[in-house]
């Protein structure tokens, strides 16, 4: 105890070893042994006062779920596209005169994967379509559980919620933009 990093406690706040005995052997007598506080079974408490209100368990109901946002799809590096119209992607988009409210969305892909004018991504009441703009590396769709599904060229497929598209071998996450709070 004389080492120098050694914290020694205050007075009393350890109790003192009882007395060493000469053998071992010998019964320890009843006046020296602690008695440890008992306490009686919850049947034997006795009742509250008439006056006292008693605090019942009660079954907690689930809070509604927060409201969703809107569709978005999310890139490795970064790239966030926020589904509030149709939007066309592809490497250079060019504009669709039959889909003049589609948004054109150029995407990065230096693996040139992706063609000019790659796929069609729609929003169509709270689903989400995707079709296949004849592209040359194809659109695939990972569920998510795992299961991917080839696109068939200029037919919409529906992707849900935790799917990842891939625009030949460049990838988006479909899921959903947090709703703001302020």
């Amino acid at each position: 105890m004389d080492t120098p990093d050694f914290i020694v406690p205050p007075p009393g706040l350890i109790p003192a070893a009882p007395p060493a005995r000469e053998n071992a052997d010998e019964e320890v007598p009843e006046t020296s042994r602690r008695v440890l506080p008992s306490f009686p079974p919850p049947s034997a408490l006795p009742s509250p006062p008439a006056n006292t209100t008693t605090v019942t368990a009660t079954t907690v109901t689930p809070r509604p779920a927060p409201p969703v946002g809107v569709w978005r799809l999310r890139g490795a590096d970064g790239l966030e596209v926020l589904l509030r119209r149709s939007v066309l992607l592809g490497r250079d988009p060019a504009a669709d005169p039959s889909r003049v409210d589609a948004a054109s969305v150029a995407l990065v892909d230096p693996a040139r994967t992706v063609s000019k004018t790659h796929a069609l991504v729609e929003v169509v009441g709270d689903r989400v379509r995707v079709t296949d703009l004849h592209s040359t590396n194809g659109t695939r769709v990972l569920g998510a559980g795992g299961e991917a599904r080839e696109l068939v060229p200029g037919e919409a497929a529906e992707a849900s919620l935790g799917s990842t598209l891939l625009l030949g071998e460049f990838a988006l996450r479909l899921d959903r933009a947090p709703v703001d709070t302020v």
